[in-house]
């Protein structure tokens, strides 16, 4: 058996990336759908010489297959994309139905009914086919990327468009605040179950922290084709959590060089003011990027790559509550209740006053370290400025050596 350089070179990078990464089991996870149907005249018999070509639109790679004997045909496997269908058969019109989009999971229903004709008639159907789910019983909802890149997302996370779709919520404020950073990954719970049980897919392979729950890498809304939440019901591929399955598929290349160079800016020019701070919290945001894709030196190999850079400074207004000046020097005569002296049986102390010479050294700087209130005596705000910035990158790489082999 004689392999080609190519297709023995994409074989070892796969290798070596999913062994690197422990991919062991993305196979059945990975992000494609199929395309049935059957093939009958206008009389409904059926045409058994029925020759059937799936052309990707974008690259143009095809599948070829004959109708079974009885009339079924159906191509699996197939990457997520937009799809044109062409049937021919003797003594018909040739079939032509061109707005097929195949999303993640879904299986799409060609009910293809040929006229009679010679052979230079074409019939073509322009209309939308629905994709139908007709092999599993996944309940779930997809994203598309047009969705994707037109509707407002604030800070431009694709995971707030889970929140449209039914059993999806938001985290509750407590719960963000009793995982603090460690939450950073996670968006959304799921028909009540925790955000540490939703499982994410990017490309088929696992794309959850381990450690903090929620996905590892959040891919730039520009790369990603579309995305599909599971919420309940899922395939025994999708094992693992409990919760719910999020499937991520990123964008490939095609026929044609195309690219996108963007930023996206806050600021606080039109900030109102915190109600607790003294001036508007200061704001400075800049979030840019760019995409590019196309052929790798023939029309059988493409790549698309992308880089986006996050730059956040951002004011955050807090309260305290500090010692007053006359606490710091050992007076305690105004609190409400008596000071109490523990170390001597616990009486109250003459007058609530500490004498100097039982304040420790130590304690003294240490109190001394607490900032003056400016809202009261005893309360001090402040405005805190933090920094976040982040910047990634990654590329995709489709080879079609084959009508067979991807």
């Amino acid at each position: 058996m004689k392999i080609s350089f190519d297709s023995w070179l994409v074989r070892l990078i796969v290798c070596l990336i999913a062994s690197s990464l422990g991919l062991s089991t993305c196979l059945a996870q990975a992000p494609v759908g199929s395309i049935e149907g059957s093939v009958t005249d206008a009389s409904g018999r059926i045409v058994s010489a029925a020759q059937i070509t799936v052309i990707d639109k974008a690259t143009g790679a095809t599948r070829e297959s004959r109708v079974e004997a009885n009339g079924q045909f159906r191509f699996v496997a197939l990457p997520v994309a937009d799809y044109t269908i062409r049937i021919e058969a003797p003594s018909c019109a040739k079939f032509s139905e061109d707005a097929i989009h195949l999303s993640v999971g879904n299986t799409v229903l060609i009910r293809a009914v040929l006229s009679a004709g010679a052979v230079h008639d074409t019939v073509t159907v322009d209309a939308v086919t629905e994709s139908l789910d007709l092999v599993s019983n996944n309940l779930g909802k997809t994203v598309t990327h047009q969705q994707i890149v037109t509707l407002p997302l604030n800070g431009r996370n694709f995971a707030q468009l889970g929140l449209l779709q039914t059993g999806v919520a938001p985290l509750t404020a407590g719960l963000i605040t009793q995982g603090g950073s460690l939450r950073s990954g996670q968006s959304y719970a799921v028909n009540g179950q925790r955000p540490e049980a939703n499982n994410f897919l990017l490309d088929g392979a696992q794309n959850v922290d381990r450690m903090d729950g929620g996905f590892a890498l959040r891919v730039p809304i520009d790369a990603i084709q579309e995305f599909r939440i599971l919420t309940a019901t899922s395939s025994p591929e999708y094992g693992g959590n409990i919760g719910s399955v999020t499937s991520v598929v990123t964008r490939g290349g095609t026929v044609k060089y195309h690219g996108s160079v963007y930023e996206f800016f806050r600021n606080d020019i039109f900030d109102t003011r915190n109600y607790f701070s003294k001036n508007v919290e200061p704001l400075k945001q800049n979030q840019f990027g760019g995409t590019v894709g196309g052929p790798v030196f023939s029309e059988r190999f493409f790549f698309f790559s992308y880089y986006e850079g996050l730059r956040n400074r951002a004011g955050v207004t807090t309260s305290a509550v500090v010692p007053t000046t006359a606490q710091q020097n050992g007076d305690f005569s105004g609190n409400a209740t008596p000071l109490i002296n523990y170390a001597a049986g616990g009486v109250p102390v003459p007058g609530g006053k500490l004498p100097p010479s039982s304040i420790n050294s130590v304690g003294r700087n240490v109190a001394n370290l607490y900032p003056t209130g400016n809202v009261t005596p005893s309360v001090y705000t402040s405005t805190v400025v933090g920094t976040n910035n982040y910047y990634q990158t990654g590329i995709r790489l489709d080879l079609h050596r084959t009508p067979s082999d991807s």
